[in-house]
């Protein structure tokens, strides 16, 4: 089956307002009003809905929305920063506004200074010990956009993405019961073989091999290998790079609570992290950051970050990003991305390779009856690109697909 993808992104930094088969267009970017910078993974969608899409990189994004939504207002959220509200019908066609988030950190309270109980160890290990607490127990279902894309030489060469919906147990069920249906899916001509040249091994393939960084294949299921990666969902599994976060307190790290700031009015935690001075080695460099909220120690954001120094140089090998948000009092995933880059000889060339995968939840179902059934499930042994699932361009002309950063044609 042959699909092409084509995405371009918008070279003008504006609000409009358009209608494709009755659904309203808002496009836009999200900056930092301080500093003028980009808010990347900024949550854009209609107040008190789930109903919502995911700023890039760069800030950018498109929201379309059901024109029975004229009359509600839009919410554009990011940890850190002030909610920014507007109803949607006073967006006006054209117009060059762009969304500026106002700042909302602080430094840390005299009273957490002085209470020398409150450590970031501390802080971190009741985190962990409150998931089953604070993340939902019973089955829900996240409908959401994937995105699977790779880069070689810092150029892109393969894009795949679809419009998935995930039913997982709860987060006291394993995560091997989660079950994933494919809505859409498309994905360019060039994907499938730059998935066999860089990404599948062969048992006969005695010449391709991964000589700096780790190999991406854990699953043969790409969007399942993507999900092994949440140390928060998989706390008692040991996660790539990360380990078991079940002890991630006790492990080889320290934490420092470096300053805190706000979820839609609620005190955060910023813990830091790096390895202990003793597993701090010249040619590693470790660090990332967990977003805790006080009141219960829910686990709002976690970034990773994995370093590889050579000869003076510092090269990413690995970057974890993902962030939850509270609905119907439980936390639930708002988006999870991950980049892998590593080295691989084929026996006729080098290749540094970025690969990335991208989850993004457009809507949250939590205490429903629907269900998806073990026939529309499908395999994690079986390939995205193997498995046959419509492509219809209507469908993606009213979809809220995550912009890549550049564009990206095939």
């Amino acid at each position: 089956m042959k699909r092409v993808v084509v995405l371009i992104i918008f070279s003008f930094l504006c609000f409009s307002i358009g209608s494709a088969q009755q659904n309203l267009q808002v496009k836009g970017i999200v900056i930092d009003m301080k500093n003028g910078n980009a808010v990347p993974f900024a949550h854009v969608g209609i107040c008190d809905k789930a109903i919502g899409t995911v700023s890039n990189v760069d800030g950018a994004f498109i929201l379309k929305i059901a024109p029975y939504y004229l009359n509600d207002t839009l919410c554009v959220s990011a940890i850190g920063f002030h909610t920014y509200k507007i109803v949607i019908s006073k967006i006006q066609k054209d117009d060059d506004k762009i969304i500026e988030l106002i700042p909302q950190t602080s430094v840390l309270q005299e009273v957490i200074i002085s209470d020398k109980k409150i450590t970031g160890k501390r802080v971190v290990q009741k985190a962990i010990d409150r998931i089953y607490k604070n993340y939902p127990s019973k089955k829900f279902i996240l409908d959401g956009y994937y995105k699977d894309y790779l880069k070689r030489n810092n150029e892109y060469i393969s894009l795949l993405e679809g419009a998935f919906s995930v039913q997982d147990m709860g987060f006291r069920t394993l995560d091997t019961k989660t079950r994933l249906k494919i809505h859409q899916m498309r994905y360019s001509e060039s994907y499938v073989k730059n998935y066999e040249k860089y990404l599948f091994k062969a048992a006969d393939d005695t010449l391709k091999e991964v000589i700096e960084g780790v190999s991406p294949m854990f699953y043969a299921n790409e969007f399942f290998n993507m999900r092994y990666h949440n140390p928060i969902r998989n706390k008692n599994d040991i996660v790539p790079f990360v380990g078991i976060f079940n002890d991630f307190s006790e492990s080889n790290y320290e934490f420092d609570i470096a300053y805190y700031t706000y979820v839609d009015e609620e005190e955060v935690y910023v813990v830091t992290f790096k390895p202990k001075s003793e597993y701090n080695y010249q040619h590693i460099n470790v660090f990332g950051e967990i977003y805790i909220r006080v009141k219960d120690h829910a686990i709002m954001k976690f970034n990773y970050n994995y370093y590889v120094i050579k000869l003076g140089d510092e090269r990413k090998m690995y970057e974890l990003n993902l962030e939850y948000r509270e609905y119907e009092g439980k936390m639930f995933l708002k988006y999870i991305s991950y980049v892998n880059f590593f080295k691989i000889y084929l026996g006729y060339e080098i290749g540094e390779i970025s690969q990335f995968r991208e989850f993004f939840v457009t809507d949250i179902k939590y205490n429903t009856k629907e269900n998806i059934s073990k026939e529309e499930s499908i395999s994690k042994s079986s390939p995205l690109h193997t498995i046959e699932a419509p492509n219809n361009i209507d469908f993606w002309n009213n979809y809220n697909i995550i912009l890549l950063e550049t564009p990206y044609k095939d």
